[in-house]
């Protein structure tokens, strides 16, 4: 009985410096952002880009970044879930954006266990909304930064 608890423990242990410092190495993200277009009608009405980064301290996550070229002010921001990258989901988070056609995106949102395993595989989104595309203007999918070091 000794043996299998030890095996158990030495198992455990690995488990947890490998995904322990996995999890510590992910907390630096970063993104693009690019229009999205629903139907070919909305083209005219998604345009511009966008930069932005965020990090994670404990169960944190502070976004902060920059936007321009939309075709209409922009009238806010949100932090948003989907079930991997590029699938859209629901609101969890409210974001500050300024109130124009260009501007900053900046806000602190706690995030649950369930939200950082999905921040880490990308599964993460900001979504800026603008008065001619209320369903979305620019979208980014939030994504280590590691990799781009």
């Amino acid at each position: 009985m000794v043996r299998p608890r030890l095996c158990i423990r030495a198992v455990a242990a690995v488990l947890a410096v490998c995904f322990g410092s996995a999890l510590a190495a992910d907390t630096s993200f970063t993104t693009e952002l690019d229009p999205v277009a629903h139907t070919p009608a909305e083209r005219a009405d998604v345009m511009g880009t966008g930069k932005l980064t965020a990090e994670l301290a404990g169960d944190r996550l502070s976004v902060s970044g920059t936007f321009s070229g939309l075709p209409s002010p922009a009238t806010g921001a949100q932090l948003r879930m989907g079930l991997a990258m590029g699938v859209p989901g629901p609101v969890i988070g409210e974001l500050s954006a300024t109130q124009s056609t260009e501007g900053s995106i900046s806000g602190s949102i706690t995030l649950s266990s369930r939200q950082i395993a999905a921040l880490v595989k990308g599964a993460i989104y900001v979504q800026l909304n603008s008065a001619r595309a209320p369903e979305g203007n620019l979208w980014g999918w939030l994504q280590s930064a590691a990799g781009d070091q």
